[in-house]
């Protein structure tokens, strides 16, 4: 698994620490700015770079980093609704939009007819793998560039909203960009949508996008040249406040909360399938959201009512070891009632195959009772029957309340354990006209992109980790 949060491997490049790292976001950050301007400045390259670069070939590596970075295939994923979760299927419906963003080498098809500023075109997508220019001007003129074909890895079906919308950003660094508007419904990981711990279960709901056709060695969108990043500022041009995607803020998941301030999770992970032993370096992009149930019903509901019944039954022994037919008749009452709840809760419950915590909380609470019912009739049978002292018969009545108390604290302590605390919902400070922030240890942040780094990441790091929100 590809951590994005490491820049320990770059020390190679300069003097250490994170010296190198500041004088690559400069010179990129230089690159793309005078990229933007519409006249080129070329003969006041080599003067910024000398100011930044000794003599003894840093040139030349300053031109990969650069290189690398504009042969990428950069990710935004915005979700903007997610239903209700089967847990019973495993599935989820969402629905998100996914921004591409690359240079385009015309390694397909040249870009040529350059544009002035007296016409107007668009580009309409032909198939999955093509976008074809209609330029609106006395002539009609077409022109082609290749799109990275999108695949949704985890989906069983989805739809299209609208149409894929392609534009050219930069024309002289050739950025491009690919948005579509999807609804999925997407099949999640058996094992994260199990229930045992309901109603406090919690789960990360996964979007899998990656580049499947035409990543062989050769091929147009060629793994070894062609990597997978997330989108930086300069792609986004600050449309959203997290560059490489957020879950929108007025997303609410039924009977499930989240954290709202780090919402998603950013991963790049081996691709499972389609690639052989030889060569599995292809990756995909997770995209997760991690909830939890709200159990608020069950915490202060049920369980406060299924514990007094249960103290209200232990206090039942109280009563004289010879008042059989009273103990037993509450007992009865007792138990029907605690039957009425459970077919009440039975329609509430995640119908699966195994048992979950709730359904053991109720078990043990029911055979709880039938305990102290057999003990009554013990009891009662020692005193008649084999001439037992009352005083005996309520030192056994001592014991089991002490251990059906007991019982009944260690299924509370069961239940609750599991709980998480309740969330402080605090609002995102609005920045308006500010630059977003991010931490220079971070792969793929505004900041720091650079696919250079992809594989040095591989040998230097530790493989377990998340992308930390911005």
């Amino acid at each position: 698994m590809r951590r994005n949060d490491s820049f320990n491997s770059v020390g190679s490049f300069g003097g250490g620490g994170y010296g190198p790292t500041i004088i690559i976001d400069r010179c990129l950050s230089s690159h793309m700015l005078a990229a933007r301007r519409e006249e080129s400045t070329e003969q006041d390259s080599p003067t910024m770079i000398s100011t930044n670069f000794s003599s003894n070939g840093s040139l030349q590596q300053y031109k990969s980093y650069v290189n690398d970075y504009i042969r990428t295939i950069r990710f935004q994923v915005v979700v903007w609704y997610v239903g209700a979760v089967d847990v019973m299927q495993g599935q989820v419906v969402a629905k998100f939009r996914v921004s591409m963003f690359w240079n385009d080498d015309g390694g397909g098809h040249e870009m040529r007819n350059r544009m002035t500023r007296s016409e107007s075109s668009e580009w309409v997508m032909q198939g999955r793998q093509k976008a074809v220019e209609h330029k609106i001007s006395d002539e009609v003129s077409e022109r082609a560039v290749d799109v990275p074909p999108l695949s949704i890895l985890n989906a069983v079906s989805f739809d299209i909203i609208g149409k894929p919308e392609v534009k050219l950003l930069r024309e002289k660094t050739k950025l491009m960009r690919w948005t579509c508007l999807y609804k999925a419904v997407l099949f999640q990981d058996e094992t994260n949508m199990r229930v045992e711990k309901f109603p406090h279960d919690e789960h990360d709901l996964c979007i899998k996008l990656g580049i499947l056709a035409h990543r062989g060695q050769g091929s147009r969108w060629d793994r070894n040249k062609w990597r997978l990043a997330l989108a930086t500022e300069e792609d986004s041009q600050r449309s959203t406040r997290v560059p490489h995607g957020l879950l929108v803020d007025h997303v609410k998941i039924p009977n499930f909360n989240h954290d709202s301030q780090n919402a998603l999770n950013f991963q790049f992970v081996p691709l499972g399938f389609g690639s052989s032993k030889e060569d599995d370096s292809d990756e995909c992009l997770e995209v997760k959201v991690h909830i939890y149930r709200e159990s608020n019903y069950f915490d202060w509901n049920i369980i406060p009512m299924l514990a007094t019944l249960d103290v209200v039954a232990t206090a039942l022994l109280l009563l004289d070891a010879t008042s059989f037919f009273q103990r037993a008749l509450l007992f009865l009452n007792i138990t029907f009632v605690e039957i009425g709840i459970r077919m009440q809760l039975d329609s509430k419950l995640p119908n699966v195959g195994y048992q979950i915590k709730m359904q053991t909380i109720l078990n043990n609470s029911f055979f709880r009772l039938l305990g102290l019912e057999l003990e009554s009739s013990m009891v009662y049978y020692l005193t008649h029957i084999r001439g037992w002292s009352v005083e005996h018969a309520d030192i056994i009545d001592m014991i089991a309340a002490s251990i059906s108390l007991v019982h009944a604290i260690f299924m509370l302590h069961v239940y609750y354990k599991d709980k998480r605390p309740p969330m402080k919902r605090t609002s995102a400070p609005k920045q308006v006209g500010k630059p977003i922030t991010c931490s220079p240890q971070m792969y793929g942040t505004p900041t720091t992109a650079t696919p250079l780094l992809l594989p040095l990441n591989r040998q230097g790091t530790s493989q377990n980790g998340t992308l930390d929100q911005p």
